[in-house]
């Protein structure tokens, strides 16, 4: 969960806090998906860059969608997962 000091809205899913105009406003160690300081994940660079590979090349190739009737919540345990679980059709792109 995100502390209410430091984040606006800190339980609501708003993944464009995260935008490069607003990444000014997040306060220096508010955000630690791999840690910080001497214990901080040592493949935290290569996790970045292959999860934009990933998605990219999924990306380019499929599209997905979220049926109308979907109702889904951020929950945070250790990560950031959906309850329940995200159905999206997968379709293949022309």
């Amino acid at each position: 969960m995100r502390h209410r000091r430091l984040w606006e809205q800190p339980d609501y899913f708003r993944p464009e806090r995260f935008l490069p105009a607003a990444r000014d406003k997040i306060l220096p160690y508010a955000f630690l998906p791999f840690g910080a300081g001497p214990r901080v994940c040592i493949g935290q660079r290569l996790s970045k860059v292959e999860a934009v590979i990933v998605l990219a090349t999924l990306l380019r190739s499929f599209r997905f969608t979220l049926p109308d009737d979907a109702e889904t919540f951020p929950v945070h345990r250790v990560t950031l997962r959906p309850v329940p679980s995200l159905k999206m059709q997968v379709s293949v792109r022309r």
